[in-house]
Formats: structure tokens, C-alpha cells, sequence
């Protein structure tokens, strides 16, 4: 599989639990509805002000950038512009991505590449540097007054900083959403940045689809397909590092 670079090795996004302390695949993540809560954050100073939403405060501890979509008319006189990241002594540009849902809250997006998927491939597509704020036990390891906290009580410890900025203008709890648990511990898993060894599964998720498309291969019940196809046709590439000794 090497030789027919289907396995390769490279940074990315992975699932971390920091309770077993190793990578674990898409299908190891199980999902349920946590009571979370949802913030909305002011960042920048004076007229060049932008409001982000985000349920893991915690994480902007590591933004490099903020994100709108190219044509929303509300922002395009902030695109490339610095602005201040609250609670740091570093100022982000404003990129214009289309990943970005002008629709959706505000149409701001905060950039995290080290710490989730969809931010990660922001950061590929614009540049942007990628900073680890964790170690791998979940535990900050950057900026002063939050540096040795736990992720959770780090997250409610920037929350009270930002709110003693008088930069929270909204705040939604409990917030129902849906998280990844590690399989194994039920610990929340951890989205990271590490160098880990992949399995390339496009050309393997193609066929296998393409088998049941042209009936060689019969899913039943046949309604049962659509979500065959939900599942085969928006693979990622399969970490298949592990950790645990």
C-alpha cells in the first residue's frame, strides 16, 4: 500500500483523546448532544470590529486569522486588513473564504487551523501559520494567564477575561450540540495537529461506491443506501497511527 502510495505520513487533523493519550480514527469518535454553550466574541478595536461565535472560547487562544466569505458586502473592507486578537498581544488578518456560510450567525468565522478540521484547511488554502495551544493531555501551553489550565477550565477562564473586556455580547446556555467522544473512554475527544501515518481512501471510497452503483454489489434494505452513500462519498483519509503502547 506504500509502494502504491495509498499510506503516506503527514500532519494533519487528527482525533486525540487525552485520557488513552493516542490518534484515534472518524469511526472511533462516537457522537452525542452535550450541553454546551455558545459565546460571541468582539474582535478588533474601533470602526474594524468583527463579532464571532464559537462554543470552545478556549480555542482563540490559538486563531490566526478570522475568515468571511468573499462576497458578503458587510466585510470586504476588512478582507487582508490586521485586526487584534482579544486577550493576546497579536493582531490576525481577515481572509475571504468560501468555506465561510454568509447566512450563518454572523458570517464570521474564527480560524483555528491547529485545532479543528475545516480551519486547518482554511489555514492550507490562505497561508496561515498553524499554532498548538495544548499538549497532549488537553492542557494549555500558551499565553500567561491561562498557561497549565485544563481545556474545560481554561474555556470558562477566557470567557470571564473576554467578559471583564466587555467583549461577550452574547451568550447561549446550556447549548445543545454535538460532540465527539472517544469510543473506548467516553472522553471528549480533542481535535489536533500531529504527524501521523494515513491511509489515502478516495480512490478506495470510489470503489467501493461505484461497486454498489453498478448493482455488483446489493445493499439491503435498498433504502438503506443513501446513507451507505452518505457515509462512502465523504470519507477522509484514515488515520491509522495509534499511540497506545
Amino acid at each position: 500500500l506504500y509502494d502504491d502510495e495509498l499510506i503516506y505520513r503527514a500532519e494533519r487533523i487528527i482525533n486525540w483523546c487525552p485520557r488513552c493519550l493516542t490518534a484515534i480514527s472518524d469511526i472511533e469518535v462516537e457522537y452525542q448532544e452535550d450541553a454546551g454553550e455558545l459565546v460571541s466574541i468582539t474582535y478588533g478595536e474601533g470602526e474594524d470590529t468583527l463579532v464571532v461565535a464559537t462554543t470552545r472560547a478556549e480555542t482563540m487562544l490559538g486563531d490566526t486569522a478570522v475568515a468571511v466569505h468573499p462576497d458578503d458586502e458587510r466585510y470586504k473592507h476588512l478582507v487582508g486588513k490586521l485586526i487584534k486578537l482579544p486577550l493576546t498581544d497579536r493582531s490576525i488578518p481577515v481572509v475571504a473564504d468560501t468555506h465561510v456560510d454568509p447566512e450563518f450567525g454572523t458570517g464570521c468565522v474564527k480560524v483555528t487551523p491547529a485545532h479543528d478540521p475545516n480551519d486547518f484547511a482554511i489555514g492550507q488554502r490562505h497561508g496561515l501559520p498553524n499554532m498548538t495551544i495544548m499538549d497532549e493531555h488537553g492542557v494549555i501551553t500558551v499565553h500567561g494567564p491561562f498557561l497549565g489550565l485544563d481545556r474545560f477550565e481554561a474555556r470558562s477562564a477566557v470567557v470571564g477575561a473576554l467578559r471583564e473586556q466587555g467583549r461577550i455580547v452574547a451568550e447561549k446556555r446550556p447549548y445543545l450540540h454535538s460532540v465527539g467522544h472517544c469510543s473506548r473512554c467516553s472522553t471528549t475527544v480533542e481535535p489536533r495537529l500531529s504527524l501521523q501515518w494515513w491511509v489515502k481512501v478516495e480512490t478506495l471510497a470510489k470503489a467501493a461506491g461505484d461497486a454498489v452503483r453498478d448493482d455488483r454489489v446489493k445493499i439491503h434494505p435498498k433504502e438503506m443506501e443513501k446513507r451507505y452513500f452518505d457515509w462512502v462519498d465523504n470519507l477522509n483519509d484514515w488515520c491509522i497511527s495509534r499511540q497506545l503502547w
